[in-house]
């Protein structure tokens, strides 16, 4: 009964910890502003974009230097790109024009920023 539990406590912990490997993953690179110009852009700007891993980029830069981007919906052609993600991308993407893409890291609006801790005496002065 006692390697029972241990096995499922063992289970649980390797579970729990592919969880939160897969939640870190899965989080935004951070805030990004700006554009990237998908004819001049090398992979690593263009993996700055939303939904665009190494493999995208490659492809994305591929598709540019056979045939440059006339518009942005050629994205649509690359494998993976679809219409939902185009709406992500398109805010960030031009074919002409300098990159002026940036990452803010740790960005967070002033609606979810946390508030300043308090000290006891503050809050009772409030």
């Amino acid at each position: 009964m006692r390697s029972r539990k241990m096995a499922v406590l063992a289970l649980a912990v390797i579970l729990s910890a592919m969880g939160l490997e897969a939640h870190a993953k899965g989080k935004a690179k951070g805030e990004l502003t700006g554009v990237v110009n998908i004819n001049e852009a090398g992979v690593a700007q263009l993996m700055m974009l939303p939904g665009i891993g190494q493999k995208r980029a490659e492809a994305v830069r591929e598709y540019a230097q056979a045939h440059p981007f006339k518009g942005v919906e050629e994205l649509k052609a690359i494998k993976g790109i679809g219409e939902k993600g185009f709406a992500k991308l398109k805010p960030f993407v031009t074919v002409s024009g300098p990159t002026s893409a940036r990452l803010e890291k740790g960005a967070v609006s002033q609606s979810t920023a946390p508030k300043p801790a308090q000290s006891p005496s503050q809050a009772v002065l409030q």
